[in-house]
């Protein structure tokens, strides 16, 4: 693989890390939405919430998981290759 190919590996992870971030860390307050339906249930009590899940939170984790694994590889990958070359520049001279 190509270093700027590589580069935008890790950018691409990163980005779908940090699409899937706020729901694994929010968990409950994310993955479930509260639902208020109006039952006679007796006693004086005519109202029953339920907490229905938007998506299954494992899978959420496992995915959110694997990408940041393979962030972590691809960033590994590209410092190894960082320490391995050399690019050649030479300084421009700037006017002051």
């Amino acid at each position: 693989m190509k270093i700027a190919e590589a580069l935008l590996l890790r950018k691409q992870l990163e980005a779908k890390v940090q699409q899937l971030t706020p729901i694994k860390v929010n968990g409950d307050n994310g993955v479930y939405e509260m639902k208020i339906e109006r039952l006679p249930a007796g006693d004086n009590i005519d109202e029953a919430r339920i907490q229905i899940p938007r998506v299954e939170l494992s899978s959420i984790t496992k995915e959110y998981d694997h990408y940041a694994s393979e962030l972590r590889k691809i960033d590994t990958a590209i410092q190894k290759a960082n320490w391995g070359f050399d690019v050649d520049y030479k300084e421009a001279k700037l006017d002051k």
